[in-house]
């Protein structure tokens, strides 16, 4: 008997005990609920955008910012809190202004240092019940603007007539890795290098097998379906899986220019596109993941098949490869953009009637921002260029851009580089030719538009 008095006596603290302990619960979360900071905006009408300016309330931070920032150059002095509105429970806001050391009560009529944060109290009786940091968030670069810097000046241990920098697309080398395939000057055999993406200054020599010593069209190579492809002089067609151990595609029609790859979608399948030898004339081919090849229409002499620029895009579906600019089997310098979806015909996107940007080879084509970016080449003369053109309707139209984007004086001039864009976004720029008979360049560019590099708080 007495152990079941002990036990009720015992149950009934505890039901107490836990009563007490809800109860204390259920206080704590309805007074921090109701001395919440729950809308807020600013208000000067010198300060553009400011009104509209939507601003999130962080309860578990305690904090309220703009996550779109305004654009570089605003200056935020004194400004009206224009609109607050907090739960219940308050009793009054008083904001203390860290610019200027000052604590004031809160009045949608009194203007408030925001040159730097300001502090947001809020009472409940004589007490602080919530204290929120409130800021303004000002971009401190142009968010279009495209910054470029030279990465490296020690991109070649030897002076090189040629390289062709790789990523992405083999299986054995991961997406993380740049290939560097180079042929040194005054000698035939060529180098193959590897360097992580994260660190571009600091390359490795691999074994390299399977190649000539001579002949490759290395500014052709490209991937398809998880490989490497290269042409040579010859009309020889060589595959790598890795990137090092290489071999001559046995069967493959005689290829005079390897224009790229088109990757398998629901609309289209696969193909390498090609431009090849068959009974005496030049016609667009297409080789599907199989190795299997089907001839297409015949090339017309104004299409380039040296000295291009390719690259590709999904569209709508669709992955569509584009070529800009080169040179046609007359040796004459176009300024044309021509596309394709199957690899076996081409059109010309380019208005004849207009000249969007001066003859080139050896320019650099790639879909960034979503939009097409060419920059440089080497011009009718021979001269090397820097400027940038950009196509917003996918190639048939060029603008050419002498701000924000524009690279910058101590670039030089070139054509025949490699540009690769990163898995963060930068456009990166290795080696070139200020001539086409000189050696190549030994350095490595990169370039971001900035707000592809913010960070959203």
């Amino acid at each position: 008997m007495r152990n079941k008095i002990i036990l009720w006596f015992a149950g009934c603290f505890m039901a107490l005990m836990t009563s007490c302990l809800s109860s204390s619960n259920e206080y704590i979360y309805e007074v921090s609920r109701n001395c919440q900071l729950l809308s807020f905006t600013l208000e000067n009408d010198s300060v553009e955008g400011l009104s509209t300016l939507e601003f999130t309330i962080d309860q578990l931070g305690n904090a309220v910012f703009n996550l779109d920032s305004m654009p570089v150059g605003t200056e935020i002095g004194k400004v009206l809190i224009d609109t607050m509105t907090y739960g219940s429970a308050t009793t009054g806001v008083r904001i203390y202004q860290t610019a200027t050391g000052d604590t004031i009560d809160y009045s949608n009529e009194d203007s408030v240092d925001f040159s730097q944060p300001v502090e947001i109290l809020i009472y409940t009786g004589e007490a602080i019940a919530r204290k929120y940091d409130a800021w303004v968030n000002i971009h401190t670069q142009e968010p279009d603007s495209l910054v470029w810097k030279l990465y490296s000046d020690e991109l070649l241990s030897q002076p090189m007539d040629e390289v062709k920098v790789m990523t992405n697309g083999y299986a054995e080398a991961g997406e993380d890795t740049y290939l560097m395939y180079a042929r040194p000057v005054g000698t035939q055999a060529y180098l193959l290098y590897t360097a992580s993406m994260d660190a571009p200054d600091r390359w490795t020599e691999q074994a390299l097998s399977g190649l000539p010593t001579s002949g490759l069209l290395l500014e052709q190579m490209t991937t398809f379906n998880n490989q490497l492809y290269v042409p040579a002089t010859d009309g020889a067609l060589y595959a790598s899986a890795d990137g090092a151990t290489w071999s001559r595609q046995e069967g493959a029609p005689m290829v005079k220019a390897l224009l790229g790859g088109l990757s398998n979608s629901v609309n289209q399948p696969a193909a390498l596109a090609a431009v090849v030898e068959a009974e005496g004339s030049l016609v667009f081919a297409a080789m599907d993941v199989d190795g299997s090849w089907e001839m297409g229409a015949g090339v017309p002499a104004e299409f380039p098949i040296s000295g291009f620029a390719s690259t590709d895009m999904d569209l709508m579906y669709r992955d569509r490869l584009l070529i800009v600019g080169g040179r046609t089997a007359g040796n004459q310098l176009v300024n044309t953009t021509w596309s394709t979806m199957d690899a076996r015909t081409w059109a010309n996107l380019t208005d004849a009637q207009k000249s969007y940007f001066t003859k080139k080879e050896g320019a650099n084509v790639a879909y960034y921002d979503d939009k097409f970016y060419l920059i440089g080449g080497m011009d009718e003369a021979g001269k090397p260029t820097k400027d940038i053109h950009l196509s917003i309707d996918h190639g048939v139209t060029w603008s050419y851009i002498d701000s924000l984007v524009v690279l910058p004086n101590e670039y030089a001039a070139r054509g025949f580089a490699s540009m690769i864009v990163d898995k963060d976004n930068y456009l990166c720029i290795f080696g070139g030719k200020t001539a086409k008979t000189a050696s190549v360049l030994n350095e490595v560019w990169r370039g971001r538009i900035n707000r592809l590099g913010f960070e959203r708080q």
